[in-house]
């Protein structure tokens, strides 16, 4: 009964959300981690509460809620992910570097978590670490728009053309719009270095 009644004051918890009733949903998310009690379980509704705070914008009460979520499971390879997410969108790249690892660690097929694996190493110019991260997400996901893209970038600044020509033919079957942006983001980085530099166009940015 109890299993039953968590799981309607989760689904309306989801409605809540989906009309913008952030607030409503954060009651009900509260009501289900009451009825879970103390264990394991009670991760998951502390793990969507920090979810809801993220949709208000409140990313400090969301990371709070993430970690809440870890003292609960330290296994938990999506809380892991979470909380490194809200890591990097502080700036705090040593922090959210060390829980997508732990992610991976954990769950080595968490496409999201590699993902933020390559945005750090792109952030840090270390670009052949983000081609492996990239190259991790789509063996994953084969589908992933966002990881071909990336993968399709780095291999544009570090200058592996032959790369990037596959990876354009390779995903104009599935989705072209893939290769129209990097047809069109390759062009603008590229004036950008000329004007930056014309001895570094096609270099990698450091």
């Amino acid at each position: 009964m109890k299993a039953l009644l968590c799981m309607y004051l989760s689904l309306a918890a989801r409605l809540a959300v989906r009309f913008g009733r952030h607030d409503r949903a954060l009651e009900l998310l509260a009501d289900v981690e009451r009825h879970v009690g103390a264990g394991r379980n009670a991760a998951a509704p502390v793990m969507a509460q920090g979810h809801v705070w993220g949709l208000k914008g409140d990313r400090a009460r969301a990371k709070a809620e993430f970690q809440r979520a870890l003292q609960i499971n330290p296994d938990d390879a999506i809380a892991h992910f979470n909380v490194g997410w809200v890591c990097d969108q502080q700036g705090l790249l040593d922090d959210a570097l060390m829980h997508f690892h732990r992610a991976v660690a954990l769950k080595r097929d968490l496409d999201r978590a590699w993902y933020g694996i390559g945005i750090i190493a792109i952030k840090r110019g270390e670009h052949l670490r983000a081609k492996e991260a990239f190259l991790e997400v789509v063996r994953i996901e084969p589908m992933n728009k966002y990881g071909w893209y990336q993968l399709g970038m780095t291999h544009f600044v570090l200058g592996e053309t032959r790369e990037l020509q596959g990876l354009k033919e390779h995903t104009v079957q599935f989705n072209p719009k893939i290769a129209l942006m990097l047809d069109t983001d390759t062009v603008k980085l590229e004036q950008q270095l000329r004007r930056d530099d014309p001895g570094k166009a096609g270099a990698v940015p450091t």
